[in-house]
């Protein structure tokens, strides 16, 4: 799992050092994401076969601990995490934070403590099939999150819109 860095509004990138996972068997998509603690460390969720590992890096991502299975239970699919302009962080995910599922009940999560721990849980959708969420929150506060359903058949984009409150 590698981390790039943009000093020019994105116009170019640049390698700033990347996240090992320890058994190459496990590595899976290579999608992951990144949120900063109130420490200063970066913390990158990384999907990987076993569902949701997790590495951090002290050193503004130059350098990342071996990506290891994170205490969030998750299928092997793809996952969201933000923070909030509150200062919590925002999890989409598939079902309970406790169990593995399948690409179901995507939920929304709050973590008030640096993802030590989330509250809440707003179903955003209970059908199997869904999957992909990404999001972001507008300045008024209201979290927009997309995501697809039934990829092979009815092939939908959805959006969700919501906001910390419901959750």
């Amino acid at each position: 799992a590698q981390a790039y860095c943009s000093s020019d509004h994105g116009a170019t990138w640049n390698l700033l050092g990347r996240a090992t996972i320890p058994r190459p068997e496990d590595r899976n998509c290579d999608e992951h994401m990144i949120v900063e603690l109130q420490d200063g460390r970066l913390w990158m969720l990384v999907r990987t076969v076993y569902g949701m590992g997790e590495s951090f890096s002290s050193n503004l991502g130059k350098t990342w601990t071996p990506v290891a299975p994170a205490r969030i239970a998750h299928p092997k699919s793809r996952f969201f995490v933000r923070r909030l302009r509150s200062g919590d962080m925002l999890l989409v995910k598939h079902g309970p934070l406790t169990e593995k599922t399948a690409r179901s009940h995507l939920t929304a999560y709050l973590s008030q403590d640096q993802g030590d721990s989330w509250i809440g849980g707003l179903l955003l959708d209970e059908r199997t099939g869904v999957s992909y969420p990404d999001g972001t929150e507008a300045h008024d506060g209201t979290i927009y999150i997309v995501y697809d359903y039934d990829r092979q058949g009815e092939k939908e984009i959805l959006l969700a819109r919501f906001t910390q409150a419901d959750v």
